[in-house]
């Protein structure tokens, strides 16, 4: 049985935070994760997790100046402080809450500096955070987010992000898959999900083309699900998607799953 995690930060984001890990539980959801959980007091995400019981299984470092427009720090030249500032925060969240999986955002693509140059940036950052989250038994994820809803974002898909792990080259770097926009960059889900297996570390759902729940888009999710599941993937499955509605019927489809 697949282990769903609700992201608190794309559903019951009507609630305030630590009810939404009580709306996670009643929903049947046997762990939370989140974008932006460092925004919110540890204390009170910390007594939130003593309430229900729920693992937070990953959550993203701070990525910049989120509304200005920045999408993550590891590829932005002159940004060494703040990168190493984000690292430090997310691993003091993640070690209090036991969560064992950082997402690290690239951010996006300077056009001052060339190609090459950024790349490199981006390794070198990465095996820094690498370095910083082993020391704590925490892994980093870097995922590819499609061009479409995410322009100019460095990581722009699977082929680069692979390479760019392999280059890094730390025991503690892994891919998050996102089945999502793996669909909207390349198609052919399974195929891609069986090419990098070995990389994967954590996977997100969420219907194509809308970005809703599970069972309202063109991918047959239950049928990826158990292909993950014949493959003996062991960790979760993570839920970051926009509720087609605002009543219950839009967690219906974790039913079965339950």
């Amino acid at each position: 049985m697949l282990k769903l995690a609700a992201n608190l930060d794309w559903l019951f984001t009507e609630l305030p935070i630590a009810a939404r890990f009580q709306a996670a539980k009643d929903a049947g959801f046997r762990g939370v994760e989140g974008l932006f959980l460092w925004q919110h007091p540890l204390e009170t995400l910390l007594a939130a997790q003593r309430q229900t019981g729920l693992p937070v299984v990953l959550m993203n470092a701070p990525a910049g100046y989120w509304q200005q427009g920045e999408r993550g720090l590891a590829a932005l030249p002159g940004r060494d402080e703040a990168f190493r500032d984000s690292l430090n925060l997310a691993r003091e969240y993640a070690t209090a809450l036991g969560c064992r999986r950082v997402h690290v955002m690239s951010g996006l693509r300077c056009d001052e500096l060339p190609l090459n140059a950024q790349r490199t940036l981006l390794t070198d950052r990465l095996r820094t955070a690498c370095d910083v989250m082993a020391e704590v038994g925490i892994d980093v994820l870097i995922e590819p987010l499609n061009p479409q809803d995410m322009p100019g974002y460095m990581i722009d898909n699977f082929p680069l992000a692979e390479s760019i792990i392999r280059e890094v080259g730390k025991k503690n770097i892994g891919l998050q898959f996102d089945i999502y926009h793996c669909q909207k960059t390349h198609g052919n889900v399974a195929k891609n999900i069986e090419r990098y297996f070995p990389l994967i570390k954590h996977f997100q759902i969420a219907s194509v083309p809308y970005r809703h729940e599970p069972g309202t888009g063109e991918l047959n999710e239950k049928w990826i699900f158990d292909f993950i599941t014949q493959l003996n993937y062991q960790g979760w499955v993570g839920c970051e998607y926009q509720p087609s509605t605002s009543g219950p019927e839009s967690l219906h489809w974790i039913t079965p799953y339950l």
